[in-house]
């Protein structure tokens, strides 16, 4: 059964039209897992050295103090885990109703599904920490070694229950919502010291060690929510029920107040129309507004880079944060045009349609959300300080004036077709961001980051800041000649993208 689901990918890998774009995506991708990896291992052996800022544990022995710190940390560590699972983790995209044409049977197509996310990345990563941390823990005497086997035993459990939970998040609308208000509630609660969940998470995941038969209850979690999450999958494989697309009736809207646009005007309608009808593009809009607070990872965090790399690499960090702020959904909406209008893309190809008003009417919308967002992010930040505000505005510079255009043009080459109908598919690929977003988006943050880290450290931060805005700013008045340079790309990559679209 594995092998021939396995040949069929293969196939649809191998004879895809776009299969050498596909490749070099593979090959980027696995330099990034090989390079997470590397940093996985290093941080597992410097953990077990490292007993926690301002030596949290002066009642405990040093060799102690580096698992007791880690523990702490464990909360927070699944809680990004999920939350990085649900905004990068791609789950298993097949073509069910050619399937369900075949002898083959429905649990056996669902249980490839499941098993294949079992080697995924997400879940061999934390090996490459876990393994150099206990076994150096092991070596100082100190710990019980069959302790250490159990407690690494329950995280690796831990870890597959946030996998399987993860094909719920991405098919549960009010378990989504649900997840993230107690994620959100969780940080505030430690944010403004009202609550310290790390003290609980200590004592919880220390039971994993000193207790070790608790692993019975972790892969019993395990294998209940695998088999909740294959019957869930079951109840939608059917072709008249699970996997109909799903039809409401239809609302016009009146965007009458952007005709002073022109042609522009048109494209912006459909954009809006596909951002308010589509679950697909909502989930771009919901990032954005998530990526607001983006910052507040970095800003609450300052203090430890500095103490771990220095003051330098502590405001390299917060720009970073606050220059994803604004850029939210530039990045989450731009990367994947003119992927969203993939399925009638070639209709518009036969039509009289400008190109530069068609690509202009998208950067439009991406700037339009650039401005939202840095409204917001500014009063947000504004509890930081004015050097904060600085940084929000400095990145929205730069963002429209330099990141809208690269976005822009990345969409020339990243010829992945959408499925706007998808999330009426339990099986389908319903994210608006993925590993491939991520690879655009690293040249695209590391120059501004470099910029402000370089003037910065000579100067002082408003220098830093206005450096990055002065970019941005040369971006905007050299708009005429990126986009000549962006409608090129997009007219030499016309057939191409035409020829991958059609492979869908």
């Amino acid at each position: 059964m594995f092998k021939l689901m396995f040949g069929l990918q293969w196939k649809e890998f191998n004879r895809g039209k776009s299969v050498g774009g596909k490749l070099v995506a593979k090959i980027l991708k696995w330099f990034g897992i090989i390079y997470f990896a590397f940093m996985a291992f290093m941080m597992g052996i410097i953990a077990s050295a490292y007993g926690g800022p301002l030596a949290e544990f002066p009642l405990k022995e040093d060799s102690i103090a580096p698992f007791l710190y880690v523990n702490k940390q464990l909360i927070y560590v699944f809680a990004y885990l999920i939350v990085m699972r649900y905004f990068i983790q791609s789950l298993p995209v097949l073509n069910i109703k050619a399937l369900l044409l075949t002898p083959l049977l429905k649990t056996k197509i669902v249980r490839f599904s499941l098993l294949k996310t079992v080697l995924t990345y997400f879940n061999i990563l934390p090996l490459f920490f876990l393994i150099p941390f206990s076994f150096l823990l092991a070596q100082t005497g100190k710990f019980d070694v069959i302790g250490l086997i159990f407690w690494n035993i329950n995280i690796i459990g831990l870890i597959y229950v946030t996998n399987f939970f993860n094909f719920l998040l991405n098919n549960k609308d009010k378990l989504l919502y649900t997840i993230g208000g107690v994620l959100a509630l969780i940080k505030a609660l430690e944010y403004y010291s009202i609550v310290d969940f790390t003290e609980y998470s200590e004592q919880f995941f220390y039971l994993f060690y000193s207790a070790p038969y608790a692993t019975t209850t972790t892969w019993l979690l395990v294998f209940w929510l695998y088999d909740y999450v294959k019957k869930y999958l079951l109840g939608g494989l059917h072709i008249d029920t699970g996997l109909q697309v799903k039809t409401k009736e239809a609302k016009m809207e009146d965007f009458s107040f952007l005709d002073r646009f022109g042609k522009t005007a048109t494209f912006i309608k459909n954009d809006l129309r596909l951002l308010k009808r589509s679950k697909r593009a909502r989930t771009a809009v919901y990032m954005g507004i998530g990526f607001l607070f983006y910052g507040l990872i970095f800003a609450s965090q300052e203090s430890t880079y500095s103490e771990l790399a220095g003051d330098g690499f502590a405001a390299a960090m917060s720009f970073f944060g606050y220059l994803f702020s604004t850029g939210g959904f530039l990045f989450m909406f731009g990367s994947f045009v003119p992927s969203w209008d993939s399925q009638y893309y070639p209709l518009m190809m036969t039509q009289n349609i400008e190109y530069k008003e068609y690509l202009n009417s998208k950067w439009s919308l991406m700037v339009i959300g650039a401005l939202i967002s840095t409204v917001l992010a500014s009063f947000i930040y504004s509890f930081f300080g004015v050097n904060a505000i600085y940084a929000v505005l400095a990145g929205a510079f730069y963002n429209i004036g330099v990141n809208g255009y690269l976005t822009l043009w990345a969409g020339a080459y990243t010829k992945s077709p959408i499925d706007l109908n998808s999330s009426a598919n339990a099986f389908g690929d319903k994210k608006a961001f993925n590993a491939k977003t991520m690879l655009v988006g690293f040249p695209q943050i590391l120059l501004p980051v470099l910029v402000y880290s370089f003037t910065s450290q000579y100067y002082d931060h408003f220098t830093g800041c206005l450096a990055v805005a002065i970019l941005g700013t040369v971006g905007l008045l050299l708009k005429p000649i990126a986009f000549n340079l962006i409608l090129k790309a997009y007219k030499t990559e016309k057939y191409s993208t035409l020829k991958a679209y059609k492979t869908n």
